[in-house]
C-alpha cells in the first residue's frame, strides 16, 4: 500500500509539471546559470605557487610580516610547510624580499637534536650534533653588530686510542658583513675564542 501511495504521488507531481511547462524551464536555467557562476568563481581564482619552503620560524614570521605589509595574498602548504603566493607574483616577489635579505637562511641550531628518532645510529647523532654545533656557532657571530651573516664549518676528526695519532679538531668561518661596516680587533678575537671554545 506504501508503495502504490508513493507511485501515485510521483504520478501526481509529473502530471503537475507537464501541466506546467515553465517550472522544468526555469529550473534547468537556474542550474545553467549556477553553474557558469561557479565555472568563473574557480577560473578567477589565483593559481598559487611556492615562494619560499624550508624556512626557519625567525626567516618565516619575517616572510609573513613583508607580504602583509606589502598587501599580498598568501597561504601556507600543510604538506611541504612553504608559503605560498599568486604564480604572476612569485619572480617578483623574490627579488623584492632578496632586496630586503630575506630569507636569512636561517641555520638549524641545537632544535636539531630534538628531532631525533630512537634507534638513529651513532655516526648520525654524531653529524647532526655538528650540525647543531654549527648552526648555533652562526647564529651566536651573526648577533654581533656589523656581521649580516655567518657560516661555520667544523672538522672534528675521529678519536683514536693512540696519543700520537690523535688529530686536533679545526674550523672555518666565514662572515657577511653589511655595507660599510668592518669588524675591529676586539670583535675578532670574540669569534675566534667562541669557535675554539665550543
Amino acid at each position: 500500500m506504501n508503495a502504490t501511495a508513493a507511485q501515485t504521488k510521483s504520478l501526481e507531481w509529473l502530471n503537475r509539471l507537464r501541466a506546467n511547462p515553465k517550472i522544468p524551464l526555469i529550473v534547468a536555467g537556474s542550474a545553467a546559470v549556477a553553474v557558469m557562476v561557479a565555472l568563473i568563481l574557480w577560473a578567477k581564482a589565483p593559481d598559487y605557487r611556492t615562494l619560499f619552503s624550508n624556512l626557519s620560524d625567525q626567516d618565516g614570521g619575517a616572510i609573513v610580516s613583508q607580504l602583509t605589509q606589502m598587501n599580498i595574498p598568501y597561504r601556507f602548504s600543510e604538506a611541504s610547510g612553504a608559503i605560498e603566493v599568486p604564480a604572476d607574483k612569485v619572480h617578483e616577489l623574490r627579488l623584492r624580499l632578496a632586496q630586503q635579505g630575506l630569507p636569512k637562511g636561517g641555520a638549524v641550531g641545537f632544535e636539531l637534536l630534538d628531532q631525533e628518532k630512537f634507534g638513529i645510529s651513532q655516526f648520525s647523532e654524531q653529524v647532526n650534533y655538528q650540525r647543531a654545533l654549527e648552526g648555533e656557532l652562526s647564529r651566536t657571530i651573526e648577533t654581533i653588530g656589523p656581521v649580516k651573516g655567518a657560516r661555520v664549518h667544523l672538522a672534528m676528526p675521529k678519536p683514536s686510542l693512540f696519543v700520537r695519532e690523535q688529530k686536533s679538531p679545526s674550523a672555518s668561518v666565514t662572515v657577511n658583513l653589511l655595507p660599510g661596516r668592518a669588524l675591529d680587533e676586539g670583535q675578532i678575537s670574540a669569534i675566534v675564542h667562541l669557535v675554539s671554545s665550543a
